[in-house]
C-alpha cells in the first residue's frame, strides 16, 4: 500500500501523453517527452492517435491544436528531431517538444539510497505489447567506486515484488523472466556501452561450460538490452537492462531443500593467486581471501562450505609454486573448465580487459558432489576494457604488455607451459577469424554507437552528463570516443599477434592447429585444386618448399615431410 500511495503522489512528475497507444513522458530538465516507438517508424511520416491526461485542457503540437482521440502525423521522424508542444493544465502553460527513440523507456519512481526502498518500475517498449505500467519493486543503488557520495549517474539494483511486498518475477524485453534485475549507466565510460557490447562479445566467442551437454539452457553470461531511463521525472540517459549472473542463469545444481546437501555453488571472485599459503576457509563466514558466497547464500546453508574453491586455487597455488608442468597437464581438468578458462584469458588480454584480471569475476561449480567439481568463469561489470580512458592512473595504451595479468585465473600458469600456452595460442588464431577479427570487432562497437546516434539517445546522453564531475568535468563525445575506440582495436589486434599470441609455425602445417599431419595435406591439396591461390597467403605452412609459390610441389614435399616423420 506505501508503494501504491507513493506511485500515486509521483504520478503528477510526469504528464503523460499517448502517441497510438505509446507512452510519451516528460523530462522536467528539458521540458520533452520522449516517447519510445518501433525502428521502422523512423524515417516515415507517422500519423497516431493522440491521448492526454484529462488535466489538459488544450494541447498543441507543431502548431496544431489536438483533440484527445484525433490523429496527428508526425513528419519524417528522425533521432533527435523534435516536435513543439504547448500543453495547458490548468492556469498553467507549459511548453515542450516530443520526441522518438527506438530504444525501451525505463520509468524509476522512489527514493533510493545504499540500502533496498519502494519503488515502481514502468517499461515503455518500442512494441507495446511488451511495455509493463507501475511494476512495484525494491530498488538501490550499486557499485563500488560508481556509489561513493559525490556520483550522480548511479546503477541501480532492482527487485521485483507483489502488493504483498513478496518477489515475484517478470519478463521484460525478450529476456528472461525473473525477479532481480540490474541497471547499469555506464557512469565511468566515456562509450556508455562497453559493459553491455563486451558481454556480448564474451557470450558469442566463448565455449560453453562443460555442463552444458547436460542443460542446454545454461547461459555462462548476461544478456541485456540497452535502454534509456527517466528517473523521478528527469531523464537519466542510456543504461544497460542486465539479467543477472546467478545460478538459474548458470543452470547449477540446487540445494537440496530436503536435506539442506550442497550441489551447485557460485562465489564473487576478488582472489589473486598467491606464491605463500592461502589463509585457512572459516565456514562460518560469507567472505574468504577477497570472494564472497554468491550461492547458494550463507544464510539458506549455515555453515557454507568453501572447500571446493578452496581446494582448486591451493592447487593453482601449489603448482604455480614449483613449476610441476606435469602436475598442472594432469589435473587441470579436475579443478577447472579449462576450454572457458582459456577463452577467458584470450578475451581479457584482448580486451585489455583492466578490472576483471582479480576481480569482477564469477566463479561457479555445477555440482560439487559429482566426481570432478570443476570451476568455471564468467565475467562481469567490463567497463574499464578497449582503452577505457576515464580511471586516473591506468596504462590503457593497446600496445601495453602483459605486465597487468600477473593473477589471472592459472593464466600467469598454463599460458607460460608448452603445451597449454600452444592451445591458448591455436584458440587464439581460430577466434582471430571469426569473433575476434580486427573488422568484426570494430564493426561490433560501430554498430552499436550508430544505433544510438540514429535514435537520438547519443545526443541526449551526451546532453545530460557532459560536464559532469563523475567524468571529471569532460565533455561527452561518443562520436569521437567510438573514433579512437577503432583505432584502439586496429592497433591492439596488430601488438597481440606480433607480440602475445606468436604462432611457432612449423613447415606444412597448413591448418595451423601445431601438428603436422595427413590433415594438413588434404587441406593443401584442396586449397592448390578449388581455390583462387592469389588470395592465399604464401608462408611457411602453405609454401613449403620455400619457392615463393604454392603449388602441387609444395603438397610433394609436404607428404614427403609426412612420411618421413612417421
Amino acid at each position: 500500500m506505501i508503494v501504491l500511495a507513493m506511485a500515486a503522489a509521483l504520478s503528477s512528475w510526469s504528464q503523460v501523453i499517448r502517441l497510438e497507444g505509446h507512452k510519451a513522458i516528460r523530462d522536467n530538465r528539458s521540458n520533452v517527452w520522449l516517447c519510445s516507438v518501433p525502428q521502422d517508424v523512423f524515417g516515415t511520416d507517422w500519423m497516431a492517435t493522440i491521448e492526454f491526461d484529462s488535466l489538459f485542457s488544450s494541447l498543441v503540437i507543431d502548431g496544431q491544436q489536438v483533440v484527445a482521440g484525433s490523429s496527428f502525423t508526425f513528419d519524417h521522424i528522425q533521432g533527435g528531431k523534435q516536435y513543439p508542444v504547448t500543453a495547458t493544465l490548468g492556469d498553467e502553460v507549459i511548453t515542450g517538444a516530443i520526441t522518438f527513440t527506438w530504444l525501451p523507456v525505463l520509468e524509476l519512481k522512489g527514493e533510493f539510497g545504499n540500502e533496498y526502498a519502494p519503488g515502481t518500475v514502468t517499461l515503455n517498449a518500442p512494441d507495446t505489447a511488451q511495455s509493463r505500467e507501475d511494476l512495484t519493486a525494491k530498488l538501490k543503488w550499486r557499485g563500488g567506486i560508481t556509489n561513493t557520495g559525490d556520483k550522480h549517474k548511479r546503477n541501480y539494483h532492482i527487485k521485483f515484488i507483489n502488493e504483498n511486498g513478496n518477489k515475484t518475477n517478470r519478463r521484460l524485453l525478450d529476456l528472461r523472466k525473473d525477479n532481480h534485475w540490474k541497471l547499469d549507466g555506464g557512469q565511468m565510460d566515456p562509450l556508455r556501452i562497453r559493459n553491455r557490447v563486451c558481454s556480448d562479445l564474451w557470450l558469442d566467442m566463448s565455449r560453453h561450460p562443460w555442463h552444458h551437454d547436460i542443460d542446454p539452457t545454461v547461459v555462462n553470461g548476461s544478456n541485456g538490452r540497452l535502454t534509456e531511463v527517466i528517473l523521478n521525472g528527469e531523464y537519466h540517459g542510456i543504461y544497460g537492462l542486465i539479467e543477472p549472473i546467478d545460478r538459474k542463469q548458470l543452470g547449477l545444481v540446487k540445494t537440496d531443500e530436503t536435506t539442506g546437501e550442497v550441489h551447485g555453488q557460485q562465489w564473487t571472485s576478488k582472489l589473486k593467486y598467491p606464491t605463500y599459503i592461502l589463509p585457512p576457509p572459516n565456514n562460518y563466514s560469507a567472505t574468504w581471501n577477497g570472494n564472497e558466497v554468491s550461492y547458494p547464500e550463507i544464510e539458506d546453508v549455515f555453515p557454507t562450505d568453501w572447500s571446493t574453491l578452496y581446494n582448486a586455487f591451493e592447487f593453482a597455488r601449489r603448482v604455480d609454486a614449483v613449476d610441476d608442468w606435469q602436475t598442472l597437464a594432469d589435473s587441470l581438468d579436475y579443478y577447472f573448465d579449462t576450454p572457458v578458462m582459456e577463452d577467458y584469458f584470450i578475451f581479457i588480454v584482448t580486451l585489455q580487459a583492466l578490472d576483471n584480471e582479480i576481480k569482477n569475476i564469477y566463479y561457479s561449480c555445477y555440482d560439487k558432489t559429482l566426481g570432478a567439481p570443476r570451476l568455471t568463469l564468467t565475467p562481469w561489470d567490463l567497463d574499464i576494457s578497449v582503452g577505457a580512458r576515464s580511471v586516473s592512473g591506468l596504462d590503457v595504451s593497446p600496445e601495453r604488455p602483459l605486465n597487468w595479468i600477473a593473477h589471472v585465473a592459472l593464466g600467469d600458469m598454463f599460458f607460460w607451459s608448452a603445451p597449454h600456452r600452444q592451445h591458448i595460442i591455436n584458440r587464439y588464431w581460430e577466434l582471430r577469424k571469426t569473433w575476434l577479427h580486427t573488422d568484426s570487432l570494430v564493426a561490433r562497437f560501430q554498430h552499436a554507437v550508430d544505433e544510438l546516434e540514429e535514435c537520438g539517445a547519443a545526443g541526449r546522453e551526451e546532453a545530460r552528463w557532459s560536464g559532469d564531475s563523475d567524468l571529471g568535468g569532460a565533455v561527452l563525445d561518443l562520436s569521437g570516443e567510438m573514433e579512437y575506440v577503432a583505432d584502439w582495436i586496429t592497433r591492439r589486434m596488430a601488438y597481440i599477434d606480433e607480440n602475445v599470441f606468436v604462432r611457432d609455425l612449423e613447415p606444412g602445417d597448413v591448418n595451423q592447429d601445431g601438428v603436422v599431419n595427413i590433415a594438413d595435406a588434404i587441406k593443401l591439396i584442396s586449397m592448390i585444386l578449388s581455390s583462387d591461390l592469389s588470395q592465399v597467403e604464401a608462408d611457411v605452412t602453405t609454401d613449403v618448399n620455400g619457392d615463393g609459390v604454392i603449388n602441387i610441389n609444395d603438397a610433394i614435399m609436404l607428404i614427403s615431410i609426412i612420411l618421413l616423420g612417421s
